[in-house]
């Protein structure tokens, strides 16, 4: 009986700390985007990520990524990233969307990641029109 106290205990105490560390994720890459800091970006991007920037989707290297958003970022230079929603689907993968402002428009954009390794790597980046 206190085997499995200890076991249940353990996981217990575990799971926060997996939750944390996808909020400190969820909460670098949101702040590297406002910043547009592409390099820091690239830190949590998979080796090939699926890219949909405005109605132009494929998938890309890492370091393909990372000069596409570059590209994007110049064009598009952030004013405000808010943070609006944060959730996990039931295949594990977790996903964040934020409001994007620019000088002239709004964007929504949206990241899904899946843990990798020890690491929480972003599989998919979305940038649409606000609607």
């Amino acid at each position: 009986m206190s085997k499995i106290l200890l076991i249940v205990s353990v996981l217990f105490l575990a799971l926060p700390c997996g939750a944390a560390n996808q909020d400190d994720t969820v909460e670098a890459i949101t702040k590297s985007i406002e910043s547009a800091n592409t390099r820091e970006i690239s830190k949590y991007l998979n080796s090939t990520v699926i890219l949909s920037i405005l109605n132009d989707e494929n998938v890309y290297s890492k370091t393909q990524s990372e000069m596409i958003l570059k590209n994007f970022f110049s064009k598009y230079p952030p004013i405000q990233v808010k943070l609006k929603h944060t959730g996990s689907s039931p295949e594990g993968m977790q996903y964040a969307i934020c409001s994007y402002k620019t000088s002239t428009n709004t964007y929504r954009l949206f990241f899904y990641m899946k843990q990798n390794g020890g690491s929480t790597l972003i599989n998919e980046l979305r940038v649409e029109q606000e609607k």
